[in-house]
């Protein structure tokens, strides 16, 4: 029975060299950007330049958050989501 558990604990080691020797020379032969693009899909690239964040605002007449270069407005620097909107809000 000793025997039986040595020849188990044995192949198990030779199953995970050969693993080991596997990913190693897959991770070799790959490139890195394709390798670091396969770890983390979303991942950017060194060279590739941030996107800005754009602030949030809220419409003044029905509250919805929109971005602030599409926003409409008024005289007064109140804020608003449409061409609509900012006529409704002025009567």
């Amino acid at each position: 029975m000793k025997y039986l558990i040595w020849l188990v604990i044995a192949l198990a080691v030779v199953v995970w060299f050969q693993r080991t020797k596997k990913s190693m020379t897959a991770g070799a032969a790959s490139s890195p950007d394709r390798e670091g693009a396969r770890r983390n899909p979303f991942a950017r690239k060194r060279d590739e330049p941030r996107q800005q964040i754009e602030a949030m605002v809220q419409c003044a007449h029905c509250g919805i958050h929109f971005p602030v270069s599409e926003a409409v407005v008024h005289a007064s620097g109140a804020l608003y989501c449409s061409e609509e909107h900012r006529r409704l809000a002025s009567f």
